[in-house]
């Protein structure tokens, strides 16, 4: 069991702005953008507040009315952001153009010279951050965005270990951020430190470069898994989501957690989708909250798998559902899991 022991869960990362044409429209005809503030490990520590958790958000924020307005749109989620810093730099666009019918969602990103990418890491005290925490989730997308923040990660990690505090670490990997090579160096070096670890089979193959066996989807999961715990003792746990495009507004959707020694896998749940964005952030955030929560391993990828799939009701890329909302979902899933 994993314990918070009353202490904070704290995120760090990059706040994005992001522009999204209304109802289903494209760049190209649309004179107005919907505005949501959000990011990976953002959007996963603002669920964890609406399940009841005492949160904490790290990140550089550009010193004008953008930042301020990031800075309010958090603290509305009953996120501590006393740590967060302001200064030069801009705030991280991106523009989100959702897909309808055989139409795909296409992302157009405008982050460079952002706050968080040009901070120094000197800028934030160490110390004074972890002050209190209890449980730390990260991200591969900070550390892609420049050899500062590369730097920090790795230390941020470091100090996290030799303080107790439990870690979770979201592959989230970018390939217009940073190569294959560059992600592995990291996320080599990361790995003996944390405790629960976000990573799909692509991750394993293609980043880790374990042996693709080529076995049946469950099977090879299971495989993989199985040979990352040998070969990183330290891990808790291990979840991913596999998913299924029937077609641009309906997706299928199943969770698996691994434990050291079994695979766990939900139920799968078919839905409608208003919007896809943060669905990963949902399940890590579900995933995080079953565990702290000491629910049995059925419980936590139910629970994952059950916050993914209300998030895709939901505009923007928050899961704003609090726990209530998403066990009345796991109920009926888990009366139909064979135990």
């Amino acid at each position: 069991m994993l314990k918070l022991n009353n202490k904070k869960i704290l995120g760090f990362g990059e706040i994005m702005l992001r522009l999204t044409p209304p109802n289903n429209q494209k760049i190209l005809q649309s004179n107005s953008f919907e505005a949501v503030y959000s990011g990976g490990e953002a959007n996963v520590i603002a669920s964890l507040s609406m399940f009841g958790h005492d949160t904490k958000f790290v990140t550089k924020l550009p010193d004008n009315h953008l930042g301020q307005k990031v800075l309010s749109k958090f603290r509305g989620y009953n996120v501590d952001i006393s740590d967060i810093v302001t200064g030069e730099g801009r705030l991280g666009i991106y523009f989100s153009e959702i897909g309808h019918g055989l139409r795909s969602t296409e992302v157009i990103y405008d982050r460079k010279y952002s706050a968080i990418s040009m901070a120094d890491k000197s800028e934030f005290d160490i110390d004074k951050i972890l002050d209190g925490v209890g449980f730390v989730h990260m991200s591969g997308i900070t550390p892609a965005l420049s050899k500062s923040l590369r730097e920090f990660t790795i230390d941020f990690i470091k100090a996290c270990k030799q303080r107790g505090i439990l870690v979770s670490y979201d592959s989230n990997f970018r390939a217009k951020l940073w190569s294959l090579e560059e992600a592995r160096e990291v996320l080599e070096e990361v790995m003996p430190l944390i405790d629960i670890a976000f990573l799909g089979h692509l991750d394993m193959i293609n980043i880790l470069q374990f042996e693709d066996k080529g076995l049946e989807f469950d099977e090879n999961l299971n495989d993989l898994y199985s040979r990352l715990f040998e070969k990183y003792p330290n891990l808790k746990y291990a979840a991913c989501t596999k998913r299924t495009v029937n077609s641009i507004n309906n997706n299928s959707l199943k969770g698996y957690l691994f434990d050291g020694e079994r695979l766990i896998v939900s139920n799968e749940y078919n839905f409608d989708i208003l919007d896809r964005v943060g669905g990963g952030d949902a399940f890590t955030a579900g995933v995080i909250h079953g565990i702290l929560k000491d629910m049995n391993h059925e419980e936590i990828i139910e629970f994952g798998i059950c916050a993914s799939s209300l998030k895709h009701s939901i505009l923007g890329d928050i899961n704003i559902v609090d726990e209530q909302t998403v066990t009345s979902l796991m109920k009926n899933g888990l009366q139909n899991i064979k135990r």
